[in-house]
């Protein structure tokens, strides 16, 4: 049995910036039940969850670039309609149809969608076909209830009757009313407004001295008393037959909606499937238009606890550059830890970018494993944990009498106590909080607890043992976050297998502090520890200088390989021409042979006609014809394989393809490409070759 996800603290998601990221996607939803989904979706700790969560975002996103959109639209929340309705005897609302009615239409719509998607979009069609289709309920809603959500005349003969005649005593009521008010106008008994309704009655104004002198019932006074609402006698019979009318329409109406709910409530099980496929559907259409958002791809499930992160930013970084006026650049992590380094320690200055390295492989995990596209080159890999434990920031308590020291020793206790194999645990700060003797030694215990029982650690610190302990243990490795030693600021970039110093002699040097201080701390420092933080120091700058050596070696050799690529180009166009020009020549040349050919025939011809052939001259004149012929044949033949062996040069071999190695004549099976390395196999032997040296040939 699959088990549950463990975050501990609570409050890891928000810690991490998980949070974050649920409340921004969410908000990409179509559906109320979309938005529920992916503001409250949870990371699964099954390889197969999460592969089929994986394979659904890609396959949709690669639905939404090929230029197709399923056809999701804003849906209102219909689950409490159906609950109600499947109750004996209760009536749905006139607008609750068209509720109804849409997502009927919804769910039929995506199934179509679906069903006709071609391609390898297995995952999304499996999940599309669970829909289904009501078209018998759609038809009966929309033969009863129109677009503004009314009944419509037709719903039935008894309803179109009684409206018919309740249009008819309206148009006469208004008549009626328009030739009283006129009368009652022309002898200035009327105030200045027309008529209008009280108590659902039609009325005219009237002053007050007039009541007496119009025939009619009082239905209302104004504020000042000084304007009568009589319902003229002429309008009472007329207003009586139009209240029996609407009180039969209410009647009718209501028996319509009885009956209609009833046939609704045989479908509220489909409606409810339906509902689960669409909030599904529309969770998945969530993610991925979060992932089109920060520029997300798909990556790789691998095995054991690999963790290969190409490229990788930050998602609440690039959210924050998406709404920022000035946007600040963001620095991808490039950060690559095998199945057997269990635990990574990450060291360097304060505001370098530590935290934020490690935050990241948490959240990208757990976005990962909840289906999320991530920010990154599609060919990183991460593995499924089976849990998050996170200590970064302060957690002291008022309440329960804890200090952040003693509230970190609760946390060790708990995640001790909870911690599956296959955790991932990140501590921010490690040893903090008290002696940094006492707290390094307590933090490397802890981190080799976790590491014995299958856990993956990633910690930051400034305490120099956790380095000696990270380049002591083989599981363990160091990593630093690059800084700038020119100019004394953080590059944000992460270097795996060396410690970083934290530079706060050097930050001080260069804040110009008192000589005096700076030479009094180093003397209390110790010599033995300055030396050592000088080391990191020229390590550091070391690394720097020779990166900047590989930059600018790659710069030139791609330079390089740019002008020999142009050059390649213009011989070979120049070939082309070449052959073209040559080719040319011998179809002429071959045109003025045969007209040469066919003068001599006829001379030959006529000269046996008349008798006087010079046989010897004729078989001579058809010798040298033959030569010009056979030579011509044997050049033109010269030149068609010349021409095929420049366009297997211009092909570029693949793995299997049998090769010539340059100009050695040496052939052989290419075996394996690496980057612009070739291996070809000949006669048994591997033979590595540059890849733009081998001639595609035939086994």
């Amino acid at each position: 049995m699959a088990q549950f996800f463990i975050t501990y603290p609570e409050r890891s998601c928000e810690k991490t910036g998980f949070d974050h990221v649920r409340d921004t996607a969410a908000r990409e939803a179509f559906t109320p039940y979309g938005y529920e989904r992916v503001l409250n979706c949870k990371p699964s700790s099954d390889p197969g969850v999460v592969q089929r969560r994986l394979s659904l975002a890609s396959q949709w996103l690669k639905v939404v670039e090929s230029g197709l959109f399923p056809p999701l639209t804003q849906l209102d929340d219909i689950r409490d309609i159906v609950k109600e309705c499947r109750i004996e005897g209760s009536m749905v609302q006139l607008t609750d149809f068209i509720i109804i009615l849409d997502h009927a239409k919804t769910a039929r719509k995506l199934k179509d969608f679906f069903d006709k998607l071609e391609g390898d979009f297995t995952h999304l069609t499996e999940l599309g076909s669970t829909l289904i289709p009501l078209r018998e309920l759609e038809k009966r809603i929309s033969q009863t209830i129109n677009d503004l959500g009314e009944l419509r005349d037709d719903a039935s003969s008894e309803l179109r009757k009684i409206r018919t005649a309740l249009n008819r005593s309206k148009n006469n009521l208004r008549a009626t009313i328009q030739r009283v008010l006129r009368r009652l106008n022309s002898e200035g008994m009327t105030s200045d407004e027309g008529a209008t309704i009280r108590s659902g009655r039609m009325v005219v104004p009237i002053l007050a001295e007039f009541k007496r002198k119009v025939d009619g019932f009082i239905h209302d006074v104004s504020s000042t008393g000084q304007t009568l609402y009589l319902e003229p006698v002429e309008a009472l019979q007329i207003n009586n037959e139009i209240r029996q009318l609407e009180a039969e329409e209410k009647r009718e109406t209501e028996r319509i909606m009885r009956e209609l709910s009833s046939f609704v409530r045989k479908f509220t099980d489909e409606l409810d499937l339906n509902t689960e496929t669409i909030a599904e559907l529309d969770e998945i259409a969530s993610k991925s238009a979060f992932g089109l958002k920060i520029n997300g791809s798909i990556p790789v499930i691998s095995g054991g606890l690999h963790l290969k992160l190409i490229q990788a930013f930050n998602p609440n970084l690039i959210l924050k550059n998406l709404t920022a006026r000035q946007k600040e650049p963001v620095i991808p992590l490039d950060l690559e830890l095998t199945d057997q380094e269990r635990a990574l320690v990450i060291t360097g200055p304060n505001a370098g970018g530590k935290s934020v390295a490690m935050k990241s492989v948490g959240l990208l995990s757990l976005m990962f494993q909840c289906g999320f596209p991530l920010p990154l080159h599609p060919d990183s890999r991460l593995p499924v944990i089976s849990g998050l434990y996170v200590d970064m920031g302060d957690d002291q308590s008022i309440e329960d009498d804890l200090s952040t020291f003693s509230s970190r020793l609760k946390w060790m206790k708990n995640t001790l106590e909870r911690l599956r194999p296959g955790s991932l645990v990140l501590v921010d700060e490690a040893g903090s909080g008290t002696d940094p003797e006492e707290g390094g030694a307590l933090f490397q215990a802890f981190t080799e607890l976790l590491v014995e029982r299958g856990a993956r650690v990633i910690i930051t610190t400034h305490h120099g043992s956790l380095k000696v302990f990270a380049h002591q243990r083989e599981e363990v490795v160091n990593g630093a976050m690059e800084f700038n030693q020119e100019h004394l600021s953080p590059t944000y970039r992460f270097r795996k297998g060396i410690p970083g110093s934290s530079y706060a002699f050097e930050i001080a040097d260069r804040m110009k502090l008192p000589g005096i201080l700076m030479e009094r701390a180093r003397s209390l420092l110790g010599e033995n520890r300055d030396k050592m933080g000088d080391l990191l120091v020229s390590l550091e700058r070391s690394i720097q200088e020779s990166e900047e050596i590989r930059t600018r070696y790659n710069r030139r050799v791609a330079e390089l390989e740019k002008k020999e690529r142009i050059f390649d180009e213009e011989q070979s166009s120049f070939k082309n021409k070449k052959n073209q020009l040559l080719q040319k020549a011998y179809r002429d040349a071959e045109e003025i042979l045969r007209g040469a050919n066919q003068r001599i025939e006829r001379a030959v011809e006529k000269i046996i006609t008349e008798g006087s052939a010079d046989r010897g001259l004729i078989r001579e004149a058809r010798e040298d014809v033959d030569l010009a012929k056979t030579t011509l044949e044997r050049e033109k033949s010269e030149l068609t394989e010349e021409i095929q062996i420049q366009k297997r040069y211009r092909q570029v071999p693949s793995e299997g393809d049998f090769v010539i190695i340059g100009d050695s004549n040496s052939t052989g099976e290419l075996v394996e490409i690496t980057g612009k390395k070739a291996t070809v196999l000949v006669n048994g032997l591997r033979v590595k070759a540059p890849l733009k040296s081998l001639v595609k040939t035939d086994p």
